[in-house]
């Protein structure tokens, strides 16, 4: 039986699968193909089976709708192995010359004693507590009030701590204002911005020295580092002195320019560090395209040290058409190439590269893909066979050069929707298949003569014996004390 409901789910999927692919490959308009299949059966005249087919063996799981009733049945070469009947009574199941019954009103009988005992059980673990440990009206009433309390206290200690913090970065904000620290210059169609370094120093330097000598701040952050560790103000005020003038020179040695114009060109350079110094002095570089009228953007941004190979190379461009993207440090790099059709991807690689060795290769597209790398690879392809069928095909290959590949068909025959599995390795096929087959030989189990129903008692009998096997030493305590 499991056996059979793993093939359905099987069977689902590739069906599903092969919709999918039919679609990517004939991209015309056409209803599923599962969808149109059933609504063509007439289960009047003709049952729905899933079968699973290997050689000379076929087991299928028969499913019949008999206007009340819903029969599920395996079958193992024709013959009924099991057989589950549903109606509005309850489920039968039926095995040999026997049937057993459950009935809905009794699996809501159990439910609901459950309920009653759980109940039972809470009603004698309150009654248990002593008189003394529970909790006058007025009591309860005063615990109510002190939570309330707390929560409205540690609500306004949020509000105050949020004023806090958004006084101190307002404060910290009008220290730079553009004005004082950008030199804006605009000619022939060029806007130039450019960063007046001398004056950032200073703004940083009255903003941090500001913050440092904040009161409330103080409070807030050494009560955060109470609470959930990390450093004292009186820490972090001794660190910005000790660090203060080295971070200063350092901003003043900046140089950030950026410049526009009216084509959408977009260049930008910033670095930092001494000229003459023995340090080097890091350079970052951008020159960008921008054309917003036909939705092309293009960048190239630099990142090294001044006069020297750089050390890291970022490359990206995009258009209605196109998605390419290209990181590169060294002898290494990485990219990726996409085409785009209808605001979708439709083709494209990636390509990994550690220091000079190709480490990943990947191409796509609407009907394959293909995926290397130094250890072995994979190729997946779906087509069309002449003879109409879907084909999709799996081959992997190892680093020695062994191939395994995996072939499926998708197709249909006859009465039947049928998916076709087979490997390199095995001259044996396996079908996996939705058929309409002629009415099978299912009884109606609701009008057998042995039928056996399951009480209420015997589910509870049952469920005894399962809270004895899951905790003995509980259940055999009580009997021990008669």
């Amino acid at each position: 039986m499991k056996k059979l409901i793993s093939c359905l789910l099987v069977v689902m999927m590739l069906f599903t699968a092969a919709t999918s692919f039919a679609e990517a490959i004939k991209p015309v308009e056409k209803s599923n193909v599962l969808t149109k299949f059933l609504d063509e059966t007439d289960l009047n005249t003709k049952d729905l089976a899933l079968q699973v087919q290997s050689g000379d063996e076929v087991d299928d799981f028969v499913i019949r709708l008999d206007g009340d009733n819903l029969h599920l049945a395996t079958r193992k070469n024709g013959t009924v192995s099991a057989h589950i009947q549903f109606n509005s009574t309850g489920m039968y199941l039926g095995a040999g010359d026997s049937v057993t019954l459950l009935r809905y009103a009794t699996v809501t009988t159990v439910l609901q004693d459950a309920l009653k005992a759980l109940d039972a059980v809470l009603e004698e673990a309150i009654d248990s507590i002593p008189e003394q440990q529970v909790l006058s009206e007025a009591e309860a009433k005063e615990a109510v009030n002190q939570l309330a309390a707390l929560a409205s206290a540690a609500a306004a200690q949020e509000e105050a701590d949020a004023a806090t913090l958004s006084s101190a970065a307002m404060a910290f904000a009008d220290k730079f204002k553009p004005e004082y620290i950008l030199d804006v210059k605009e000619e022939y169609g060029v806007l130039a911005i450019s960063l007046r370094s001398e004056a950032f120093a200073t703004a940083l330097a009255e903003a941090v020295d500001e913050l440092m000598s904040n009161p409330a701040l103080a409070e807030l952050v050494d009560r955060q580092a109470a609470e959930k560790g990390g450093k004292t103000f009186a820490e972090i005020q001794l660190e910005w002195l000790e660090n203060r003038e080295a971070t200063l020179e350092a901003i003043r040695t900046i140089k950030s320019a950026e410049a526009i114009d009216e084509n959408g060109h977009w260049v930008s350079h910033f670095q930092i560090g001494e000229e003459n110094s023995a340090v080097k002095i890091l350079v970052c570089d951008m020159d960008s395209w921008i054309d917003a009228a036909n939705s092309e953007f293009e960048t190239i941004v630099c990142l090294g040290f001044q006069n020297e190979e750089p050390l890291m190379v970022y490359e990206f461009a995009v258009n209605p058409y196109q998605y390419w993207e290209k990181l590169t440090a060294g002898d290494s790099f990485a990219e990726i190439n996409c085409e785009i059709q209808n605001n979708r991807l439709s083709s494209g690689k990636v390509i990994t590269v550690l220091e000079g060795k190709e480490e990943l290769r990947a191409d796509f597209g609407p009907d394959y893909l293909y995926i290397k790398g130094p250890k072995g690879g994979i190729s997946t392809s779906v087509r069309e066979t002449w003879t109409g069928k879907i084909r999709y095909e799996l081959v992997a290959e190892n680093v020695k050069g062994e191939e395994a590949s995996v072939i499926v068909d998708f197709y249909q025959e006859d009465d039947s929707l049928i998916s076709e599995l087979y490997t390199n390795k095995s001259d044996r096929t396996v079908m996996f298949k939705i058929s309409r087959i002629d009415k099978a030989n299912i009884e109606d189990l609701s009008a057998s003569e042995k039928i056996t129903e399951i009480t209420v008692e015997d589910i509870n009998a049952l469920l005894n014996g399962l809270l004895k096997l899951v905790a003995p030493a509980k259940t055999a305590a009580p009997e021990a004390g008669k």
